[in-house]
């Protein structure tokens, strides 16, 4: 049975379990010193073994263990004192349960295992005292919640549903005026800083006023604003408990705004506070590190990247220096097009659109790779351009090189304009490529390419192709690596905002 009944949802792996009941005594010796000591009676138990677990974020580690008398009795103790957090004592999948370690380091607790939810109770430890307390609350508050909602299904009248309703706002603040009578009584205990850190910041009801999109706008900057009103993402302890991770990536991922300036001032204040404790900090490295690797939104890799240069590279000695050197390099490739930046101003050779014409007539004219004019890419006046690379005989590139051209001519107008690249600059190339513009009617636009060089595929680290860029009327990349229908929902949309901004 799990004791687990404030506001986090505890689950054992069962691979994890197997693993532990596989470790003996031997191999995790407890200490024979008084910095730590747990005196444990489990009734119902004789000569079992007990595993004292630690948690990491989710995970849990064994760290000691005891095997009981004959009576149940036993006692953890060591040299060093505990780091603090949540902890759990394991002996069978239906047989554990979680306490807090603060301060109080010495305390007695006693259980008997026919009903251990009803019998479980400490001795000598205020944060678990208080702890056992806010849990029997928590439950029986949400027993009437549950109550609540089930006359809420059932009701059939406005009026009863809003009665049903204000009796769930009741309950709920009675759980929070409960809590804040814990921080009221209780401000130097871990088990204040853990029940605060299951709270969630929502604005007073008189800050509401009914209208769904008035009251959103307010709880969503409420919860910005009041975030760490009572987490504090700098306890080391808090990360030894099951809730800390889903907090920081809560806050990462709805806290924030989802725009990478936004978001490297938020890394910036985790990473940086973080450092007051060497695990804390390597934690809170590689979790941040690895969301921004992971995330699929456009524009993330800019945090991703700002992390590994200032960081990760810097300071994650545990990393191998092959890995180490692989970013470095990926860092290098990417950091000229990440969005924000000003396009490299690479020259490119436009091949003007009678071209395409003759070259239908003529053989030799499409294999010329001499005709054309070079120009530098950031030179083209228009409010936003479309940077595009492509290949003839690419199959992706077949489908959406003539779909970029369809939302070009519903652009154009807007003074938006396509810098077509092709891609391959061999002479077989050019002719598949001055074949398929006038195939589709494609010479309209900016077509060109790079005859005598291949550096704007080591420039712009292009890896696959399509590759669509767009950069505004300053030439710095605003969106990357999108569909052609993706740049005309973007173009739109800053078009739109930016005639908003100007009336």
């Amino acid at each position: 049975m799990s004791l687990s009944k404030y506001g986090v949802s505890m689950v054992i792996n069962k691979g994890l379990i197997h693993w532990i009941i596989g470790l003996t005594a031997s191999a995790i010796t407890s200490l024979s010193a008084q910095e730590y000591k747990i005196d444990v009676h489990m009734k119902g138990l004789s000569a079992d073994t007990l595993i004292l677990g630690e948690y990491f974020t989710s995970r849990m580690i064994p760290l000691d263990t005891i095997v009981l008398d004959p009576q149940g009795r036993g006692k953890y103790e060591g040299e060093e004192p505990l780091a603090g957090g949540m902890y759990l004592i394991y002996f069978s999948p239906s047989c554990y349960f979680d306490m807090l370690i603060g301060d109080d380091q010495r305390f007695s607790l006693f259980a008997d295992t026919a009903d251990l939810a009803g019998t479980l109770r400490f001795e000598g430890t205020e944060d678990n005292r208080v702890f056992q307390e806010y849990k029997a609350f928590l439950q029986q508050k949400r027993v009437e919640q549950e109550q609540q909602q089930s006359l809420l299904t059932e009701e059939t009248t406005e009026g009863d549903k809003n009665r049903i309703l204000e009796e769930q706002k009741r309950i709920n603040r009675e759980m929070e005026q409960y809590m804040d009578q814990i921080e009221t009584d209780h401000p130097s205990l871990f088990v204040t800083k853990f029940i605060g850190a299951t709270r969630e910041p929502f604005p007073p009801e008189s800050m509401l006023n009914g209208e769904k999109r008035h009251d959103d706008s307010v709880r969503y900057f409420y919860y910005r604003e009041h975030y760490f009103d009572h987490f504090d993402p700098f306890s080391v302890r808090l990360l030894h408990t099951p809730i800390y991770e889903n907090k920081i990536i809560n806050y990462i991922s709805r806290a924030v705004p989802q725009h990478p300036d936004s978001l490297i001032v938020a890394v910036d204040f985790l990473l940086e506070g973080s450092r007051v404790n060497e695990e804390l900090y390597r934690y809170m490295l590689i979790t941040l590190f690895n969301h921004f690797a992971e995330s699929k939104f456009m524009g993330m890799d800019v945090v991703y990247f700002h992390i590994a240069e200032h960081y990760y590279l810097p300071d994650a000695t545990w990393s191998s220096p092959e890995f180490l050197a692989k970013l470095e390099d990926n860092l290098e490739k990417n950091k000229p097009t990440l969005i924000g930046q000003t396009a490299p101003n690479l020259v490119m050779r436009e091949v003007p659109s009678e071209h395409f014409a003759m070259a239908m007539q003529d053989t030799a004219i499409k294999r010329d790779p001499h005709i054309g004019q070079d120009f530098y890419i950031n030179s083209i006046d228009a409010d936003y351009t479309i940077l595009y690379f492509w290949e003839a005989d690419c199959g992706h590139c077949q489908k959406s090189t003539p779909e970029l051209h369809e939302v070009y001519e519903r652009l154009k107008e807007k003074n938006v304009k396509v810098i077509a690249v092709h891609a391959i600059n061999s002479i077989e190339g050019k002719e598949k490529w001055v074949d398929f513009v006038n195939e589709h009617g494609m010479n309209d636009w900016i077509n060109c390419w790079s005859p005598y060089s291949n550096e704007f595929r080591q420039v712009f680290n292009l890896q696959s192709y399509p590759q669509l860029f767009i950069m505004d009327r300053d030439k710095k990349i605003v969106a990357k690596r999108i569909t052609p229908e993706q740049a005309e929902k973007i173009i739109n949309n800053l078009i739109a905002n930016s005639s908003n901004n100007n009336t």
